[in-house]
């Protein structure tokens, strides 16, 4: 369970509004709720038994690596491209090496399942994305840059994609070199995805995985004796083919506003109901200083989805900007249901700047405009 510190809210009680030491008092009623932890490596053991690490061999000598997961006996879930095209596959696990008879291969959709006839390894349980929520806390398990054993990776759910028949989703768990074909897990340790590519860049690159879904529908294919790929995958296409919400990431990045402005309104054109679309449109808005359009979309994608954390986050970032205590209140108050420490971070940190430091001093200085001054820091900033 996670606690508030008590003695520093109650300073704030005593400096904000009657509003604030209310909102207050519903974050700390959130902070009651029991929350799950993410589990300790050595709680892990159990699921670790079923990851295996996945090398291929190519011509020359040159092998590659990769991460895959037991889905059920004999028979492994991993990305195609960790071995397309390869001269050979195989597993290993404590140092013992099996090599599969067949592959299940979805190209177009980068996923694959090796077959094997003798893997004496549990199989793990699978829940569908479609269960998934955003924010949910998750974690994955791969094996990053060549690491003999699996090492886990702690996030959220940021966004799920409705696409060809499952939801690809972001997380915030990052992953490396070697992490492709991993397993991601919720807190029950079941199964929601595999881990398998990245937006360009480091600070802020995103991390997508497939869907369950897409290895049931998998199963009922038939096999190929080959490693020989038909199709790239869709991830790799050209930009102008890739879905939607891999198109927007790009003119993010290079902060090319009106790019992403018009993608975000060919995805709404396509899929009016999703509230990523409709965020991303606000986010073009907000970051061309175009406030009052920004809140409406955002106001739609939240409508669409009273989970859209990021939303909220922009939503309390522009009442900041005008100074309007009533809708920095209410966004904040829906952020506390989701994320009560993300909420009263913001409520300690930028409260004031709303709402006016206490008895309304100010000043003019911006490196503390948004701070608490008392008496004697007064002083010495000769106000």
């Amino acid at each position: 369970m996670n606690l508030l510190p008590i003695r520093p809210l109650i300073k704030y009680m005593k400096i904000f509004s009657y509003q604030y030491q209310a909102l207050l008092c519903l974050i700390m009623i959130n902070y009651h709720y029991p929350a799950q932890a993410y589990p300790a490596q050595h709680e892990l053991f159990g699921l670790n038994e079923s990851m295996v690490q996945v090398w291929s061999t190519y011509p020359n000598g040159v092998t590659g690596t990769g991460s895959g997961v037991v889905i059920q006996k004999n028979l492994v879930a991993t990305d195609c491209h960790v071995f397309a095209d390869a001269e050979g596959v195989n597993v290993v696990k404590y140092f013992q090496t099996y090599s599969p008879i067949a592959v299940y291969a979805d190209w177009k959709h980068d996923l694959c399942i090796l077959k094997f006839d003798n893997l004496p390894l549990p199989a793990v349980k699978m829940r569908p994305s479609k269960n998934l929520s955003y924010e949910e806390a998750v974690f994955s398990l791969t094996f990053p840059n060549d690491n003999p054993v699996p090492l886990p990776s702690y996030g959220n759910v940021k966004a799920l994609y409705p696409f060809e028949g499952g939801n690809i989703i972001r997380m915030s768990a990052a992953f490396t070199v070697g992490s492709s074909g991993g397993a991601l897990f919720d807190l029950n340790f079941n199964l929601i995805g595999i881990t398998t590519f990245k937006s360009p860049g480091r600070r802020e690159g995103y991390y997508y995985c497939l869907p369950t879904e897409w290895i049931v529908a998998l199963l009922n294919q038939p096999s190929q004796e080959n490693l020989i790929s038909s199709s790239v995958p869709f991830w790799s296409l050209p930009d102008h083919e890739k879905p939607y919400f891999m198109q927007v990431v790009l003119p993010l990045q290079n902060k090319d506003w009106q790019a992403m402005q018009d993608i975000s309104k060919l995805w709404i054109s396509k899929e009016e109901g999703n509230a990523d679309a409709w965020y991303y449109l606000a986010l073009s808005y907000s970051k061309a200083e175009k406030l009052t359009e920004a809140k409406i979309y955002f106001k739609k994608a939240l409508k669409l989805n009273v989970n859209h954390f990021d939303s909220l986050v922009e939503l309390i970032e522009i009442a900041v900007i005008e100074k309007n205590n009533n809708e920095f209140m209410e966004a904040l108050g829906q952020l506390s249901k989701i994320d009560p420490d993300r909420a009263a971070y913001i409520l300690k940190n930028q409260g004031e700047a709303v709402n006016g430091a206490p008895e309304e001093i100010r000043t003019p200085d911006h490196l503390v405009r948004s701070q608490v001054l008392y008496p004697a820091e007064l002083q010495a900033h000769k106000l």
